[in-house]
């Protein structure tokens, strides 16, 4: 099994055979992919994340932390 979702898989995930309209799919819904390294090439999804995102875990465990700006409100 592959690191990486196969061309069938990505098929059946975004329902577009052409690499760019899976580009487009994947681009509008938020999740994270390589683009193809050539023309003609599929996308890569890394098998861990898709699994992860299909199942309601999309962030992998890792915690988002905004950058804080309050330096800027308070001068010392």
């Amino acid at each position: 099994m592959s690191l990486t979702l196969s061309r069938a898989e990505l098929h059946e995930l975004t329902g577009f055979e052409q690499p760019k309209r899976m580009i487009g799919w994947l681009g509008a819904r938020g999740w994270v992919f390589e683009p193809p390294a050539r023309r003609g090439d599929v996308p890569k999804v890394d098998r861990a994340y898709y699994l992860a995102r299909m199942s309601g875990r999309n962030d992998q465990g890792v915690q988002r932390v905004e950058p804080s700006f309050d330096f800027m409100l308070h001068p010392s």
